[in-house]
C-alpha cells in the first residue's frame, strides 16, 4: 500500500465520544512516519463560521469526493496505517496548500 501526503483515503475513524469505536470516512492524508499516519477529518457539511479551521475542499470533484466538502482541521488525529481501507483521490494542489497552511496555524496557536 503506498500512501502519500495530499491523498484523501477511506478510513476506519474513531468516534470523539467513543475512541474504541469507529466510523469510515474520508481523511486527508497531511503526514506519514513508518507506522503512523497524521490524517484529517473530511465531512460533507459546510465549513462551520465559528472555526476557522475548516477549510472548504473547492476541487472536491478532482479529488474524486462525492459530494462538496470540508477538511477539519481542527479534528487532526494520527492513525494507524492498518485503518486506511482504500484510498479515493489526491487533492488538488490548491486545497492541499490551504489545508497544510490551516494545520500550521492551528499547530501554533493551540501550542
Amino acid at each position: 500500500m503506498i500512501i502519500n501526503n495530499g491523498d484523501v483515503w477511506f478510513a476506519k475513524f474513531p468516534l470523539e465520544e467513543d475512541t474504541s469505536q469507529f466510523l469510515p470516512r474520508p481523511v486527508i492524508i497531511l503526514n506519514i512516519e513508518r507506522l503512523e499516519v497524521l490524517v484529517i477529518k473530511v465531512t460533507k457539511t459546510q465549513p462551520r463560521e465559528n472555526d476557522k479551521y475548516d477549510i472548504p475542499i473547492n476541487y472536491w470533484q478532482y479529488t474524486n469526493l462525492r459530494f462538496k466538502s470540508t477538511a477539519r482541521v481542527s479534528k487532526a488525529i494520527i492513525l494507524n496505517p492498518s485503518q486506511l481501507d482504500f484510498k479515493i483521490g489526491t487533492l488538488h494542489p490548491i486545497d492541499y496548500a490551504n489545508i497544510q497552511e490551516a494545520f500550521i496555524r492551528f499547530i501554533t496557536q493551540n501550542n
